[in-house]
């Protein structure tokens, strides 16, 4: 039987019969990949422990018919530290739910992205830094790697550069921010479309009552669905805005600015990160077109 090796990390799992395991691993070498571990829920099992979320493993893997099966699996990083953290290790979890999500998008950038998600978790397990900071940081590079990171420093709208003064707010459907005019100009548009939409849906119903009244089978409506009850716009205040641009960069001055002598600057300096991680998330979630589940916990949690 054919078989090949590994690295990669435990983004899910799920039970298979009533002993074994399938495995969502993303792979330095081949991006998102599916396997079985056989006996990993048997107590005492060696594979037990490493097939466990998170936990970064070199494997030898034989080729099946439907699912290739874990053969051999020798354990390399288990962000231990993670596991004292309620806050982090969900965090770490909404890495790992990102990843099985948009994974099979980055086939290309599969060593790259690797790396990079272990040393986010490395990170959220060892650092002392915010972790809604780190997160931020990850997202960011994610958006990069998928080609979609928003447009921090123009106007989506008319590509003039942004300011404090003319900041407005960040556009789900165009990926970016935009200035006063543009949103000004988004919102009257808006409600011209509402207006046509209900003059649309009320001729639907008289035509539906007209229908039922001459005994014709009934039709529905012809508004359009597609964006119903969708807000894609989300206000921005300047001191978000910054803490976005310097979480896209990387910059270490993010943490700089937080002084633990002046508790009022450092609490609004913390609320505008964990504000414009939350502008991030919901962007996502646009794109990606569903919720994330651990985000749940993080809003019990922040």
């Amino acid at each position: 039987m054919p078989t090949f090796s590994l690295t990669a990390i435990n983004v899910g799992t799920f039970n298979l019969g009533e002993a074994d395991k399938i495995i969502t691993l993303f792979s330095r070498e081949k991006g998102i990949h599916r396997a079985v571990a056989k006996g990993a829920r048997k107590p005492g099992a060696r594979i037990s422990g490493k097939s466990e979320l998170l936990n970064v493993n070199r494997l030898l893997l034989a080729k099946g018919k439907n699912l290739d099966i874990i053969t051999q699996c020798e354990n390399i990083e288990t962000f231990a530290n993670l596991r004292h953290d309620l806050t982090r290790l969900t965090y770490a979890l909404y890495y790992a739910e990102l990843t099985q999500v948009f994974g099979p998008g980055l086939a290309d950038e599969s060593e790259r992205y690797f790396d990079r998600l272990c040393l986010s978790m490395g990170l959220m397990a060892a650092s002392g830094r915010d972790p809604a900071l780190l997160c931020l940081e990850f997202e960011f590079a994610l958006l990069q790697m998928l080609g979609i990171k928003p447009e921090l420093n123009f106007c989506v709208g008319c590509r003039d550069p942004l300011t404090e003064k003319n900041l407005t707010a960040f556009n789900y459907e165009l990926g970016g921010l935009v200035c006063q005019k543009c949103f000004h100009r988004m919102r009257r548009l808006a409600a011209a479309s509402e207006i046509v939409e209900e003059e649309a849906e009320e001729y639907a119903i008289e035509s539906q009552e007209e229908n039922i009244r001459l005994g014709l089978a009934a039709r529905s409506g012809a508004r359009s669905e597609a964006m119903d009850g969708q807000r894609t716009n989300v206000y921005v205040t300047p001191l978000v805005w910054k803490r976005m641009v310097l979480a896209n960069i990387g910059s270490e001055q993010i943490d700089m600015e937080i002084n633990p002598n002046q508790p009022q600057d450092a609490r609004a300096l913390v609320g505008a990160t964990v504000a414009a991680r939350r502008v991030m998330q919901s962007y996502i979630e646009y794109k990606a077109g569903k919720r994330m589940r651990a985000l749940d916990l993080l809003a019990d949690l922040i």
